[in-house]
């Protein structure tokens, strides 16, 4: 890849909010000259409606999905399905050359069960680039859901924030950005403009990093320590946020020491 890679991975209300995401697609389209992109996206909300139309109330635990059997194919539907062609149709429109897979698609994550067999939550094991960097290479945006495969051919769901981690570990990227619902870590109406890795277990241990924040830092300090240049959490509502998060001038950056 000749140019720097930055990893956008958004979630949340984040990943349905389509004002804000056709002006992202458009601030990708503006920044594609200076770097190459990969979209990783969550769909939580989605993955949730369609289960409780099923009769299935959602379970969480420290902010992750547990899937069991039944509910990987509703996942695989709202994820893989749903909500990663709803992207690549809205990229497409706003002028982004996009491709949509999974993570299974190419075996670019392959991944184990954090429990057992019956449990299709996972965690990933090993990750191969080599069809994203095809997609890069082609001119292409890769729009990529964390839908993903164990070593059996079982479909897992992997958390989000674990596959931009493992994407932008594997790319060597020079930022990972984790969009959010909320402009950057906070402690009531105060904003956190840096975090070291202390700082944060002092917050996770007030609770005041909680739910889906918490693996989200965790992916943002273990993809510092594999070598990921910045990793930077915040929102996006206008146009333009995005060049704001990657100068440092929005969000909450997270360091090491």
């Amino acid at each position: 890849m000749s140019k720097p890679v930055v990893i956008i991975k958004t979630g949340g209300q984040a990943a349905e909010n389509e004002e804000a995401l056709s002006y992202l697609a458009r601030e990708i389209k503006k920044l594609s000259y200076q770097f190459d992109f990969v979209f990783v996206h969550g769909g939580g909300s989605t993955v949730s409606a369609i289960q409780r139309i099923y009769g299935i109330e959602p379970v969480f635990k420290d902010g992750i999905r547990i899937t069991s059997e039944k509910e990987m194919d509703l996942v695989d539907m709202g994820l893989a399905g749903k909500m990663n062609k709803k992207l690549v149709r809205l990229f497409i429109k706003n002028g982004v050359s996009a491709a949509g897979i999974s993570g299974a698609d190419g075996s670019t994550f392959t991944g184990e069960s954090i429990a057992d067999i019956s449990c299709r939550t996972g965690r990933i094991v090993k990750t191969d680039t080599k069809l994203i960097r095809t997609l890069i290479g082609g001119g292409f945006t890769p729009v990529l859901s964390s839908v993903s495969i164990d070593s059996q051919g079982g479909a897992l769901n992997i958390n989000a924030d674990e596959a931009a981690l493992a994407a932008g570990t594997a790319c060597k990227a020079e930022t990972i950005v984790f969009i959010s619902d909320i402009p950057g870590i906070l402690n009531g109406n105060s904003q956190y403009s840096n975090l070291n890795e202390i700082e944060i277990n002092d917050l996770i241990d007030q609770k005041i990093i909680n739910g889906g924040m918490i693996p989200k830092v965790r992916s943002s300090l273990e993809a510092l320590k594999k070598g990921a240049g910045t990793v930077v959490i915040g929102d996006y509502r206008d146009f333009m946020d995005l060049e704001k998060l990657l100068s440092g001038e929005k969000g909450t950056k997270i360091w090491l020491k």
